[in-house]
């Protein structure tokens, strides 16, 4: 055979389907507790079915059993899928999810599976509610398709389609007030190739207060489309819908009402509302006959409501677009916060500035001695101005000489009449002599006396007196006729004063 023909063979043997002939033994309770469904498609092909030697067009597995294939092709045989989930009392319904997994089926089987159907129903008034494990759900609509394998698709007991969604979106759970069916299939109609474990977890529970609820917990930057549910129809009469939405700290939802369709109402009125949770405020409302903005924006966490009414004529439908960005408010307070704390170190920097040149500036400045003409030069700078008499201890003696007594009273005396300064002790003469020249003029009073600046002034000498008159206040002090009273020779200096600190 040559290598051309043998090439062409190997190509049939691959690409071309074989006819399957032989048995096949299914065991549903290995599929978790999937009964299985296997329908002839094709009328006109040769393909025939048994079951448990039976002829069959449809045959419906829910036990172990025997299936026989003769020529079936698999194009002309569909297999699927399906499982029954309920309970009549909540108190008898399951406390944790269920899980919703695509089983494995025999490779016996003529055809791959091609899709999984779950039938739940709740409790009267109850509620199921539907979850991904492996991540939360994104709902397929124009503009935003689903890239993944599998199809979900959630329908209503009545027929009508909820939506078509798929994992690796922003969706953690959907809440039904309702009984409904879950099916899973191929994307594209393609066959479930590979067991999906896990595919979804349900519980029913109690009732609601909406007819839908989801959960929603968008990502940064990326925006998620939101629609009511029967899209691209119209939601049911009197139905509603909550959207639960999830805004992190520091960030804001841009809510875009991109495509809004709104019926002639016959009773009620159509009603959409945006409300932070928390908040008895309402932030966005809007009926059929109304118009409103088409954008709002959100900086918390959010409720989404919807409403119908019943509609004379058209329907209501409405597509949302929600984007995550950065919060306005959070930017402005990092930028406030950026600048108090430079002017805090700005204000610190002025501070220290103004220290240390105070400091230079102190160090810089001359000492100026002042002039006191009672006789004390001082130096402001060191140690202010100085003490008066009454201030000082300079009139307290820690012990009276006998001749100092009268010495003292004759410098008070002369102090009271402008002869002599107020000394308590000696001092030596430290003025100007005759030969120097005088400090001031003889005819400049005591207020023109000049100063300069770092040179300290001594007090100016003392008049000089008649000899006569110094010496007749010294004789009639101190040395006094012994025939004579003390009140007759002594002149009239007031009473006696008592020498300070005698005994």
């Amino acid at each position: 055979m040559s290598s051309s023909r043998v090439t062409l063979h190997l190509f049939l043997l691959t690409f071309v389907p074989f006819a399957v002939s032989g048995s096949c033994k299914v065991d549903p309770s290995k599929m978790e507790g999937l009964s299985l469904h296997i329908k002839k498609l094709r009328l006109a092909s040769e393909c025939k079915m048994k079951i448990n030697s039976v002829p069959k067009e449809k045959i419906t597995v829910t036990k172990s059993s025997e299936l026989t294939f003769q020529d079936c092709l698999p194009e002309d045989i569909q297999v699927t899928a399906m499982k029954v989930i309920e309970c009549s009392q909540l108190k008898d319904c399951q406390k944790t999810p269920a899980d919703l997994s695509v089983p494995v089926l025999p490779t016996c089987l003529p055809a791959p599976l091609s899709s999984v159907t779950w039938t739940l129903r709740p409790p009267q008034s109850g509620t199921v509610e539907l979850a991904s494990p492996t991540g939360p759900l994104m709902q397929s609509l124009p503009g935003q398709q689903c890239n993944d394998s599998i199809i979900i698709k959630v329908v209503r007991d009545d027929g009508s389609t909820i939506g078509h969604f798929c994992r690796r979106g922003a969706i953690q759970n959907v809440q039904i007030h309702t009984n409904v069916s879950v099916t899973v299939s191929g994307m594209g109609g393609k066959a479930l190739m590979a067991p999906f474990k896990q595919v979804l977890n349900v519980i029913l529970k109690g009732e609601i207060s909406e007819t839908y609820i989801f959960t929603v917990s968008p990502m940064r930057d990326t925006p998620v489309l939101l629609a009511t549910p029967g899209w691209p129809t119209g939601m049911k009469d009197y139905s509603t819908v909550s959207w639960i939405v999830s805004v992190p700290p520091k960030m804001e939802a841009h809510l875009m009402f991109a495509n809004v369709s709104q019926p002639k109402c016959s009773n009620r009125h159509t009603d959409i509302r945006v409300q932070r949770v928390g908040c008895p405020e309402e932030d966005y409302s809007r009926r059929e006959d109304e118009v409103a903005k088409s954008e709002i924006t959100v900086s918390d966490s959010f409720y989404l409501n919807m409403s119908n009414c019943m509609p004379e004529r058209d329907d209501f439908k409405v597509l949302t677009k929600i984007t995550l960005q950065e919060s306005k408010n959070f930017l402005l307070t990092v930028i406030l916060s950026v600048v108090s704390t430079l002017l805090v170190i700005f204000a610190i920097v002025l501070v220290v500035v103004f220290v240390v040149i105070r400091k230079k500036k102190k160090k810089l400045n001359p000492e100026v001695s002042i002039y006191n003409p009672n006789g004390t030069s001082f130096l402001p700078a060191h140690s202010g101005f100085p003490k008066t008499r009454e201030d000082n201890e300079s009139h307290v003696y820690a012990s009276i000489e006998d001749t100092m007594v009268y010495t003292d009273l004759l410098l008070r005396q002369g102090a009271e009449i402008g002869v002599y300064g107020e000394f308590d002790t000696y001092r030596p003469f430290t003025g100007q002599t005759d030969s120097q020249k005088p400090l001031v003029s003889e005819d400049a009073g005591a207020d023109n006396i000049p100063v300069r600046a770092n040179q300290q002034f001594q007090a100016p000498p003392l008049p000089i007196r008649p000899k006569s008159h110094v010496q007749s206040l010294v004789d009639n002090e101190i040395y006094q006729i012994d025939n004579q009273s003390e009140e007759e020779q002594s002149p009239d200096l007031g009473p006696r004063l008592e020498p300070e600190g005698g005994n």
